[in-house]
């Protein structure tokens, strides 16, 4: 008996408070929340999101592209010195510049592959590509030594 009442007790409280789980009254003038409300905004902040992703999709695309005509001046640099080396070492040379612009060209093409695709895959290929301009960048530093003076 001595457990059983507060048992009844903790129970009886439970029914009451469970018993007004009414929604509460609208406040006067105060605009009330609907599902489609709450659908509408999700789907806004969605295509916000999308649109932020893409916005820097194309800031990044844009930054490589800086890159490489940067890139594209530096190598005709390298070019000219290239130029005027002999038998081995001319041979080298233009291996290393072939490898290079091979690079180059397949980084471009990353770039192209960037700017076409959708918010959702291009964080995966950003990944691709900063691997690849950290390749070309060393393939660039190896070229260059080739060429020192």
């Amino acid at each position: 008996m001595r457990y059983l009442t507060p048992c009844f007790l903790s129970l009886s409280v439970l029914f009451v408070a469970c018993g007004n789980e009414n929604s509460p009254a609208p406040v006067p003038g105060e605009k009330q929340v609907t599902g489609e409300d709450v659908k509408k905004e999700a789907g806004e902040a969605i295509d916000a999101a999308k649109d932020f992703t893409m916005q820097k999709r194309d800031e990044y695309a844009k930054q490589i592209n800086e890159k490489l005509k940067d890139l594209d001046t530096k190598i005709a640099g390298l070019e000219a010195k290239g130029a005027n080396l002999k038998d081995d070492a001319k041979k080298k040379w233009n291996e290393k510049r072939d490898d290079l612009k091979m690079k180059r060209g397949k980084v471009a093409e990353k770039v192209d592959e960037i700017s076409k695709s959708s918010a959702d895959a291009w964080e995966g290929l950003k990944k691709d590509m900063d691997s690849a301009w950290e390749n070309l960048k060393k393939s660039y530093d190896n070229t260059a030594e080739a060429v020192k003076d």
